[in-house]
């Protein structure tokens, strides 16, 4: 499969060149499954695919969540913001490497960014001491005007969806306090206190944001083969927030949650 058509079908979609963009992302979705039931490989594999993102918004920003809560966590208190892999897939793990990438500081809930101004927005993240505070990327990508990308993902694995919720803190939102080593680019050290999210017991139903958007608010299409969303960040957040000072629990449902 040729790659460059992601580029012409994100296009379709309403992204532009300069835009800043959020991707959560499935390379499976994006493959070709065969009669035989066997994946075709895109043309380049995962490292074409970050290309190709990066093309797509070459005079803006890209990022893509680098979450490592699954190895970073009570029981192991180290991040290392060079080292340390991702835990949601593998697009974000070859972002996270890739030549002009600058990964943002937090223990769990780090963001890969590239482009326009990407270091000075990476940078910020760790002054905050929850995982979507007002210094996350994610905030950045709001007050630019972003875009937020769920290509072949669904809408569930929504981290804008925290930054949100950490703006009215529901029941269900946060956990324990944890002292972290993060090692920096250069090596060093440096300790940090982090207010954990909780989520046990819950469900995530981000995908409910279709029912508080407008449908102007989003596009739907086919990446490849990945069916793909297409979120304007504002009115998430806007809209999000407005649903969650009503009910604080409209984006959950009880029992079988998991952290992401």
């Amino acid at each position: 499969m040729n790659v460059t058509k992601i580029k012409t079908d994100l296009l379709k979609l309403g992204i532009k060149e300069t835009d800043t963009i959020v991707v959560h992302s499935s390379y499976k979705a994006l493959c070709a499954v065969n009669s035989g039931g066997e994946i075709e490989k895109i043309d380049g594999g995962a490292e074409a695919v970050i290309k190709i993102l990066k093309e797509t918004v070459k005079f803006g920003t890209l990022m893509l969540p680098a979450l490592s809560y699954e190895t970073v966590n009570a029981e192991n208190r180290v991040f290392d913001v060079l080292n340390t892999p991702c835990c949601v897939g593998v697009l974000p793990e070859v972002m996270r490497k890739s030549e002009g990438v600058y990964r943002s500081v937090h223990p769990t809930h780090s963001i890969a960014v590239w482009g326009k101004d990407a270091q000075a927005i990476a940078d910020a993240h760790i002054k905050d001491f929850t995982p979507a505070g007002p210094n996350s990327p994610l905030h950045e990508l709001k007050r630019r005007n972003g875009k937020i990308v769920m290509l072949g993902c669904t809408l569930k694995p929504n981290t804008s969806m925290h930054g949100i919720e950490e703006m009215v803190i529901p029941a269900y939102l946060y956990g324990a306090n944890y002292d972290y080593v993060l090692v920096l680019p250069d090596g060093k050290s440096v300790k940090t206190n982090i207010l954990s999210h909780n989520f046990n017991n819950v469900e995530q139903r981000y995908e409910r944001i279709l029912d508080v958007l407008d449908k102007t608010d989003y596009t739907f299409g086919k990446v490849l083969n990945a069916d793909c969303y297409v979120l304007d960040a504002q009115a998430v957040w806007e809209k999000a927030l407005n649903k969650l000072k009503e009910n604080s629990l409209f984006f959950i449902d009880a029992a079988g949650g998991k952290t992401g």
